[in-house]
């Protein structure tokens, strides 16, 4: 079997027959590459900045300030367009992954039943991290040929491509094999993958506006390092309330339109975490210098919406302004 050399990029596609998926790995060289494989081949262009190119196979999500929706409509989209065309939502994808920190892209095709489990996949991590800091977009290989072979041949798809800092990322063979055999190009394993090339440390706190508190100690350390700390205690994570929290910190950022609100903001989702801090479920807890704030610094509602924990979070911030109407 043909073994791609260490060190280098791959291309990943994602080819279909009569066992299911199959990949073809290629090596990416300085300024493009040409893979190798037994059933396909492709070759990936160098991006403006970087000759280094790393796409990674699977479906996945997409969004335009980071896992983030459409400012213009940020009720409706999840993921942005790349295409030459104008129309809500859609971009160009050189300037697009110059102009975003995060940027997950699937190169696909309108045809054939692969390419259409990739797109509902990728749509359905899309829409569980819509208000994350990644942002998840596509392009139609067939329909945008020319701004696609920048990246990927045309018959070479579906692929994803995974961007951090306007350059693409390189991905180990081993890790491809994983999220090919463990998770089957599941949502959850493209989490993983994500968070593991996107992410600074362990859980990927960077590529989240909530952090994800997944132990008692990180959950000490967050509270105790942040002047201002805004934590939710859920029954489980991507639950009603947990998303209205995550959506309720994404409208504070685009509201005050900067990366530091002034506040850091977690979430615990895990049981052990939850009792052992003494916090009620489903709620959020404002700490000041490592400690709860006693006097009206829970938010407990029976009634729930993004825009009461919008509000409530917005009165312990250093910074003013009005919520928007349409939360």
């Amino acid at each position: 079997a043909w073994r791609p050399p260490a060190g280098r990029c791959l291309a990943l596609g994602v080819l279909s027959d009569r066992r299911g998926l199959r990949h073809a790995s290629a090596e990416v060289g300085a300024a493009r590459a040409t893979a190798a494989g037994a059933m396909a081949s492709t070759r990936c262009r160098s991006l403006r900045r970087s000759p280094v190119l790393a796409p990674l196979l699977l479906a996945s999500t997409w969004g335009i300030v980071g896992a983030e929706p459409c400012h213009d409509n940020p009720k409706d989209y999840t993921i942005v367009q790349f295409t030459q065309e104008e129309c809500a939502c859609c971009y160009d994808l050189d300037e697009y992954i110059q102009d975003n920190d995060y940027v997950y892209v699937l190169f696909y095709s309108t045809k054939g039943r692969l390419n259409i489990d990739i797109n509902s996949k990728f749509e359905q991590l899309a829409a569980e991290w819509k208000y994350s800091r990644i942002h998840f977009g596509r392009i139609d290989t067939e329909k945008d040929r020319d701004m696609a072979q920048k990246w990927v041949e045309p018959h070479m798809v579906p692929t994803n491509v995974m961007y951090k800092f306007g350059r693409p990322v390189e991905v180990k063979p081993s890790d491809f094999e994983q999220i090919r055999d463990k998770y089957q190009g599941s949502p959850e394993g493209q989490k993983w993958m994500l968070t593991k090339y996107l992410g600074e440390d362990t859980e990927g706190s960077n590529i989240h506006y909530v952090a994800p508190l997944m132990s008692v100690k990180k959950h000490s350390k967050f509270v105790k390092k942040n002047e201002i700390a805004l934590v939710g205690y859920f029954a489980r994570e991507g639950d009603m309330y947990h998303k209205m929290f995550c959506e309720a910190v994404w409208a504070l950022h685009q509201q005050i339109d900067r990366d530091d609100i002034g506040a850091a903001a977690g979430a615990v989702a895990l049981q052990g975490v939850v009792k052992k801090s003494g916090a009620q479920v489903p709620s959020v807890v404002v700490y000041l210098d490592g400690k709860a704030v006693e006097e009206d610094g829970t938010f407990a509602q029976q009634q729930w919406t993004v825009k009461g924990v919008a509000g409530f979070l917005r009165s312990f911030l250093p910074a003013g302004g009005t919520l928007r109407d349409d939360l």
